[in-house]
């Protein structure tokens, strides 16, 4: 794979600074990211102002855009990338060479260094449904997105979460995500999941358009959930985060992590040392990062083991 990095801050985009003079003397660490205008690539930049701005170790940063998890998974194995951006179910499944990592082998010396922000999945009904719950989904008609898509995907963990199951829904509708607002105030289904970094503009549109609301993703079968999916995590949108939204809503998600496999302790320290103590101003680098707390960045919906130089530097709040 040709590595191709990118050096320089582009405005609106939070990427990365440019390396200053001297920089050819330290060692510049490759973080794997992901398309230029998605959201792994401007929060892998963030990361690299970051390590960038102090240098921990001597050490430089630079972004290699690419096509998302399974590309940075790939070149992190074959020494394109010291760090990379992943998706918590994939970090899982390339661990032990599971599903579309099975071909290439377990990736046995992945770590974690941190979780970054989420990919939120929240239930949103329309007005009148009589949706209060997520068991009122049962006999009710549901968008769960296209099959083989991220947001199907996203549904379907919501459903099993919810501890009902595809035939617990009067119908199963599979819509793509830019049809389910208007389809939801056309009262031609009753309830839609949507995932993303919140706000997302769709589910905004259908707040504004027809009041519809965001439904609590809570369950009893909610922990048992968690015990086998361990690449989930609990979220919550905060009140306020979408228009006449009072209060918090429990939600569930994939959490973004950076991962390595070869750098030592000292470096992962380092590493992690300098975004804690530049905490505050990483997390004001790209709207994703937004409300991110220090104990988000350890602890549930990171499903391989982390790095031991994150011990180095306590995720304390």
């Amino acid at each position: 794979m040709k590595r191709i990095l990118v050096p320089a801050l582009a405005a609106g985009l939070a990427l990365i600074l440019a390396l200053p003079a001297g920089a050819a003397e330290r060692r510049t660490l490759v973080i794997a990211g992901g398309e230029v205008t998605g959201y792994y690539f401007p929060v892998a930049g963030a990361l690299c102002r970051v390590i960038n701005k102090d240098h921990p170790l001597g050490l430089g940063c630079a972004v290699m855009p690419s096509s998302g998890s399974a590309a940075n998974l790939a070149a992190l194995k074959s020494g394109d990338a010291d760090l990379a951006l992943v998706q918590s179910r994939a970090a899982q499944m390339a661990s032990i060479g599971a599903e579309g990592f099975k071909e290439a082998g377990p990736m046995a010396d992945l770590r974690a260094v941190m979780a970054l922000h989420g990919e939120v999945s929240v239930v949103v009904a329309r007005p009148g449904a009589g949706i209060e719950h997520l068991g009122d989904l049962k006999g009710k008609r549901v968008n769960l997105g296209k099959p083989g898509s991220f947001q199907r995907a996203s549904a379907d963990m919501v459903i099993e979460a919810s501890g009902l199951s595809q035939g617990d829904l009067s119908v199963l509708v599979e819509l793509d995500l830019a049809e389910q607002a208007a389809e939801l105030c056309q009262g031609n289904i009753d309830a839609a999941i949507f995932t993303g970094i919140h706000p997302m503009p769709e589910v905004q549109v259908a707040v504004e358009e027809c009041g519809a609301s965001l439904v609590q993703i809570r369950s009893k079968s909610m922990d048992s959930f968690f015990k086998k999916v361990p690449w989930a995590a609990r979220f919550s949108i905060r009140s306020g985060t979408y228009d006449g939204q009072k209060e918090d809503v429990a939600a569930i998600g994939l959490k973004t992590l950076l991962v390595t496999a070869k750098l030592s302790a000292d470096e992962v320290g380092a590493i992690a040392k300098t975004v804690m103590a530049n905490f505050g101003a990483f997390t004001r680098l790209h709207p994703a990062l937004r409300g991110l707390s220090k104990a988000d960045t350890r602890g549930d919906g990171i499903p391989i083991r982390l790095h031991d130089g994150v011990e180095k530097a306590p995720a304390e709040r």
